[in-house]
């Protein structure tokens, strides 16, 4: 049957201004006249049809209306939606996606405004009605990719995602590859269903296994917005779900942070993960969550170490990466030197006399630096060893307006004499001879019949109070500290803002 369009002025107008009205007596009557019209093969001009649909909707809002006046008003908004979708409406295209967009608004409004009454209720809702709300949901973010940045649709999804029923799990968990297409829907599902995860902690065996499923899927999806502008973010936002009690659960949002860990993020997220094992350790927590952590931040060094090999490839630090390459190339070979490397290079610290030298002493020192003790330690080792020499630059640098010392990185390969050459040029380097004389006179270092090296017996014991250069005992790198090298100043300044303390001070 064919809808026909009634004038303006006719019955609908009339119906419009009663569903306006603020008595409720005047919302049922409008209510119903409009159902007869519709049901009789009427509906108004597109104009008017708009504004009838944003009544209707705006009644569904009113919390004084029964449950049996709202089945009637989304009855009306369905038999609508029926008629513009078979045509039947006599409408142009524009005008039909335009009415089918607002009793899409009307619907969705309706389910955010029953999730945000009491945002727990969702997940207690019948399967059906669920499931109704996931189909409602994605059909927005598909067709509204900007609503993605509307709170109340993110947390209407994680709250889906979060059902103890199993197929809505299921259906949530189905349509998350479609949907990663939407700018930023990853990254904002993932932030919000981890901060639902430690609210509403998963139960049973089977929701359990649910969550840790989910979390693999928002890993997989995630990983495709790498170049999201707030991706480095998304590490420092998972570990809220850590609060969750259930160690399946926090073993696989540890796998989110590291897999989320950036060169960016990866200081802030070591120290957030440190200070969740300290609270560990004082709290009455299981040694397996201890251990855990312990796990993550371990491969967040290993990430920080990568992070540290790029830092050198800034083209400002290019005087200082020929002497960086040599001890690299040491270390690359001969990990197993790592340990009395590190020890060595702290004793013989105060003998550098050169930048390039020193830039490279620390930033192996640095890279040596595994394990949470020994980052720690480094810190308390060498920051009070610049502290002069960061200070004063950071002083000329606010004398000259917060800029770099510009002429003086120009000019610091004539320092410096670097023409960093070949393999067979490598001998005329400045650098060379002191680098020679602190690695094998001061530390100890061999060469072997291989080729490989190894540090003397007598090296190899355990540092010391004495081993740890002081400000009393750094002989050479004082007078290099005192000589106020702007560039080593920023080289060693930005390599220690990426070393990660237990407390920042």
């Amino acid at each position: 049957m064919a809808m026909e369009n009634t004038p303006p002025c006719g019955d609908f107008l009339k119906i419009m201004v009663d569903l306006e009205s603020e008595s409720p007596v005047a919302n049922v009557a409008a209510m119903n006249h409009a159902s007869a019209l519709i049901a009789g093969g009427k509906l108004p001009e597109p104009l008017l049809l708009c504004r009838l649909i944003a009544g209707l909707g705006s009644n569904l809002a009113k919390p004084h209306h029964e449950i049996v006046v709202k089945r009637g008003i989304y009855s009306t908004l369905m038999a609508i939606k029926a008629a513009i979708i078979n045509n039947h409406a006599n409408m142009d295209s524009s005008a039909c996606d335009e009415a089918l967009h607002a009793i899409q608004c009307c619907l969705v409004d309706v389910v955010f405004r029953c999730i945000h009454r009491d945002i727990s209720m969702v997940r207690l809702w019948s399967i059906q009605d669920q499931l109704t709300a996931v189909k409602i949901i994605c059909n927005f973010f598909r067709s509204s990719p900007e609503s993605i940045n509307d709170t109340r649709c993110v947390t209407a999804f994680a709250s889906l995602m979060l059902s103890p029923q199993i197929s809505v799990v299921c259906a949530c968990m189905g349509t998350l590859p479609s949907l990663s297409p939407v700018s930023g829907f990853a990254f904002a599902m993932t932030r919000a269903y981890c901060n639902l995860l430690k609210a509403f902690p998963p139960q049973s065996s089977i929701q359990i296994c649910s969550a840790v499923l989910m979390l693999d899927r928002l890993k997989h999806i995630s990983m495709t917005m790498v170049d999201h502008p707030r991706f480095d973010d998304l590490a420092l936002d998972v570990p809220g779900a850590l609060g969750n009690p259930i160690f399946a659960v926090r073993k696989k949002v540890l796998d989110l942070v590291v897999s989320f860990l950036t060169p960016v993020n990866v200081g802030d997220v070591v120290r957030l993960l440190m200070n969740e094992l300290d609270l560990a350790a004082t709290a009455d927590i299981p040694i397996e969550y201890q251990q855990m952590l312990e796990e993550a931040i371990t491969e967040c060094h290993s990430a920080y170490r990568e992070s540290i090999m790029q830092f050198i490839l800034d083209p400002k630090y290019t005087v200082f990466i020929g002497c960086i390459r040599y001890i690299e190339n040491i270390m690359d070979c001969n990990p197993l030197l790592r340990a009395q490397l590190l020890k060595g290079l702290l004793r013989a610290l105060r003998h550098v006399r050169s930048s390039p030298v020193c830039a490279a002493a620390v930033w192996a020192i640095s890279l040596c630096s595994e394990s949470l003790l020994e980052t720690r330690g480094v810190m308390v080792a060498i920051s009070p060893l610049f502290k002069d020499l960061l200070d004063r630059c950071d002083l000329e640098k606010l004398i000259q307006g917060g800029g770099e010392v510009e002429n003086e990185y120009m000019i610091a390969s004539d320092c410096y004499g670097d023409k960093q050459g070949d393999a067979q040029g490598e001998h005329l380097q400045p650098w060379l001879m002191e680098m020679e004389e602190l690695l094998f006179v001061h530390i100890g270092l061999t060469r072997q019949a291989d080729g490989s090296y190894a540090i003397a017996s007598s090296s190899k014991s355990s540092a010391s109070s004495e081993d740890v250069p002081s400000l009393n005992h750094t002989d050479n790198l004082s007078s290099l500290v005192q000589y106020g090298d702007a560039l080593l100043a920023d080289f060693v300044g930005n390599l220690l803002s990426k070393l990660v303390e237990k407390d920042e001070e």
